[in-house]
């Protein structure tokens, strides 16, 4: 069984259906069975064919695990692991489902037996995704306003700043720190949609006047890391 992690921002490829594979069981009450995993079945049935099975209720098909991880203090964690169970011989139900995993390191999973049960959980996820958006809004205007209350009377507020800064703090922020003025024209000097021109306290920064807004502010915050680099700044 291998483990695929989803990076933020990234749609894991779908991959092509397995072959099935027929293994054949030991039982420890003697006799054999013989099984075909379902394609989608990824378990190491290696240990279940050379110790056996008491009984065939004990035989287990298992798909790849999904999870979300992350490192703290040099370990791995997870959360939100999810897999495919089937256990093809229950008496109660045999039917696939998913066993999802809210914290790894429980091991305490529960049972989603319809796509129905699936789909309400990825609208809690969903939910608490968007909070975690919200949180993170939250997080840059509280130190943006750290940020000049610390400087406040300075007259190179800009001078503190890192790379993390300028990717991240609000750019209406940064624009008043730097001291920009923007200026549309179609003579921008370069071949670029924009181009930040001067130094800090008296900046010009030059837009294509077609330019949509989210590209201008991704373009913006380019340009005065750009700047940062140029100077050897901090990240």
């Amino acid at each position: 069984m291998t483990k695929t992690t989803i990076p933020a921002t990234f749609t894991e490829p779908k991959q092509p259906a397995a072959e099935p594979r027929t293994i054949t069981y030991p039982l420890k009450t003697g006799g054999t069975i013989t099984v075909t995993c379902p394609g989608w079945c990824t378990a190491d049935h290696t240990s279940d064919v050379a110790t056996g099975l008491v009984e065939p209720g004990d035989l287990s098909h298992d798909g790849d695990v999904v999870a979300l991880e992350y490192q703290q203090e040099g370990r791995d964690h997870s959360v939100l692991q999810a897999r495919l169970v089937q256990w093809p011989f229950a008496t109660d139900d045999s039917r696939p489902y998913v066993e999802l995993v809210p914290e790894g390191s429980t091991g305490l999973g529960i049972a989603l037996t319809s796509a129905v049960e699936v789909d309400n959980e990825i609208r809690k996820v969903q939910a608490h995704l968007r909070l975690l958006m919200d949180l993170s809004d939250k997080l840059a205007e509280a130190q943006a306003a750290d940020h000049a209350a610390d400087h406040r009377g300075d007259l190179t507020p800009w001078a503190s700043l890192t790379r993390t800064d300028l990717a991240s703090l609000p750019l209406p922020y940064l624009i008043r720190v730097f001291g920009i003025t923007v200026v549309e024209t179609e003579d921008i000097g370069r071949k670029a949609v924009l181009a930040l021109y001067g130094e800090p306290g008296a900046m010009e920064l030059r837009v294509l006047p077609d330019v949509p807004q989210v590209l201008r502010e991704s373009q913006t915050r380019r340009a005065l890391i750009d700047w940062h680099t140029a100077r050897g700044g901090a990240a």
